[in-house]
């Protein structure tokens, strides 16, 4: 009688030791699955979602008023008052007064500096790219920008920045960049911030190279 009680007693132990186990793996598997489930929702709701998207880009610092911006795409390369408004919209001329923009087979902007004795200007080459990229995203005839840097006889640059080495320091074709509002508000930012030139060019200007 006590060995068939005993029996019973393990056969008991291992159905419960067994149903525990079972128990326990159940509940992990709930618990993988729900954590997959949020995890794969929550990549959807990003992809998916365009306020997530529009706060990520509204993260993003950026020097310029994207939107005003879009309001002269395509504006008449001929319009010089409305080339210069679009102009003083952009980085350099925060930095240094616009001194005469003129458009021809290119754009050109000269921008004025006052250097006195002992000064010296720093030139910022991704600025300055930058707001060519911007210009040839908004202007779809326009092949290339000039920059100069003047002081009375002296002047700074010449060299034409033009749409296919804008577009190979970028890697973006730009002309789709400006083809609608939407990808220009969405992906220009992003370029922007992420926008490097340095070219193998003097890149300080002093007094004494303007007056010798």
């Amino acid at each position: 009688m006590a060995t068939n009680i005993r029996r019973i007693s393990m056969l008991n132990y291992k159905k419960n030791r067994s149903t525990v186990s079972i128990l326990i793996l159940m509940v992990i598997i709930a618990l993988l699955t729900t954590s997959c489930s949020q995890t794969h929702d929550e990549a959807m709701d990003k992809n998916q979602n365009p306020d997530i998207r529009k706060n990520e880009i509204e993260n993003i610092e950026t020097p310029y008023d994207y939107k005003l911006l879009y309001s002269y795409k395509n504006i008449p390369l001929n319009d010089s008052e409305k080339l210069r408004e679009l102009v003083s919209q952009l980085q350099y001329a925060t930095e240094l007064p616009i001194d005469h923009i003129e458009y021809g087979d290119i754009l050109r902007i000269d921008y004025r500096m006052n250097l006195t004795e002992g000064q010296e200007y720093k030139v910022n080459h991704t600025k300055m790219m930058a707001d060519v990229v911007v210009l040839l995203a908004l202007l779809d005839d326009l092949y290339a920008v000039e920059y100069n840097l003047v002081q009375g006889d002296y002047s700074y640059g010449g060299v034409p920045i033009t749409r296919e080495l804008a577009e190979e320091i970028v890697g973006k074709d730009i002309w789709s960049l400006g083809a609608t509002e939407e990808v220009f508000l969405t992906d220009m930012p992003n370029i922007i911030a992420n926008l490097q030139w340095n070219p193998d060019v003097m890149n300080i200007i002093r007094y004494e190279h303007i007056v010798s």
